[in-house]
């Protein structure tokens, strides 16, 4: 049996844990709270195919909650001497990484000692990014736990934007640009998740907040194509929700049978809905079935989990 033990984020811990012990009997994933990390040290447990995981807490920050994790993670793999280390970066530590490294403040030191070390990217340009920094990654998927449509609906007979807009992070997933593109195509609905809109002053009449949505499934059959245009991304979630939906869709990064635009302007997101806009008036507009095999087969939650599995059972 291969214990892995998870640290970092909580959210994005738990999630790999849990889908990590749905597909497989020979690892046995735990995530560790920071109240446990003490205990930890001073009872490290035993096994002959151990591995560790930082997931989302990246090396290197210059933050007090960064160094402080830095040295703690000295202190486990000493104590863990056998153990493997791995390191999921899942976004935004690449970002800030990223953005460390050009400003001069990164701890470089302390990152160039992981490079023996296995590290996983959560999409295929976030490995592109560690380059910059030193660092070789390999691309695996976030596993999912997801039940993906069987077949997929037919698009909606009103033109509708789906977009996802948490309202903790309304500038970074582009918020004022969704408003301003709204206000430039009023005879279009744009319908936001995750945002109740309580917040948010001048918007137009053509926006409806649904605050948070637990289930998707409607939300995706109501529309017709899905916006995301975050500052920075792994593969996000609405976008592979949208595609196996069927639904076109408008992206920052590129993806197969995604319309990519960057940089997000609002003139190019316009230029991106009215063409299809115009393929939805004329008749012509039918479902993105290619972009809905692509990903079943791309994003398949099995496929997903033995790609992660098989890096840990290697590293094991």
């Amino acid at each position: 049996m291969i214990k892995l033990l998870i640290f970092g984020q909580t959210h994005w811990g738990l999630h790999i844990a849990q889908a990590i012990n749905q597909h497989a009997t020979d690892v046995r994933a735990t995530f560790i709270r920071q109240g446990e990390y003490v205990r930890l040290l001073a009872r490290p447990p035993r096994s002959d195919r151990l591995v560790i995981m930082r997931a989302g807490y990246r090396v290197g920050g210059t933050t007090l909650r960064g160094r402080l994790f830095d040295a703690y993670w000295a202190l486990l793999r000493t104590a863990l001497a056998d153990a493997a280390p791995s390191h999921y970066w899942l976004g935004n530590d690449v970002m800030d990484t990223i953005r460390e490294a050009e400003a001069g403040t990164l701890r470089s030191r302390a990152l160039s000692s992981t490079r023996d070390d296995l590290h996983i990217a959560a999409a295929p340009w976030l490995s592109g990014e560690l380059e910059l920094v030193g660092i070789r990654a390999v691309t695996a998927y976030v596993p999912t736990v997801t039940n993906y449509p069987l077949i997929a609906s037919p698009l909606p007979s009103e033109f509708r934007v789906l977009t996802y807009l948490p309202a903790a992070h309304f500038e970074f997933y582009g918020g004022e640009t969704i408003l301003e593109i709204a206000r430039r195509l009023p005879n279009i609905p744009f319908d936001v998740v995750a945002n109740d809109g309580a917040a948010v002053r001048g918007a137009p009449s053509n926006v409806h907040w649904h605050g948070w949505v637990s289930d998707m499934a409607e939300a995706y059959r109501n529309a017709t194509v899905v916006v995301r245009i975050p500052a920075h991304d792994a593969i996000g979630a609405t976008v592979v929700e949208g595609l196996v939906h069927a639904r076109h869709i408008i992206y920052t990064y590129e993806v197969p049978f995604v319309g990519r635009v960057f940089p997000a302007t609002p003139e190019a997101v316009v230029h991106a809905l009215e063409s299809l806009y115009a393929h939805h008036v004329a008749g012509r507009l039918e479902l993105n079935i290619a972009g809905r095999e692509y990903a079943l087969a791309e994003f398949d939650s099995n496929a997903r989990a033995d790609r992660l599995l098989s890096l840990i059972r290697t590293i094991a």
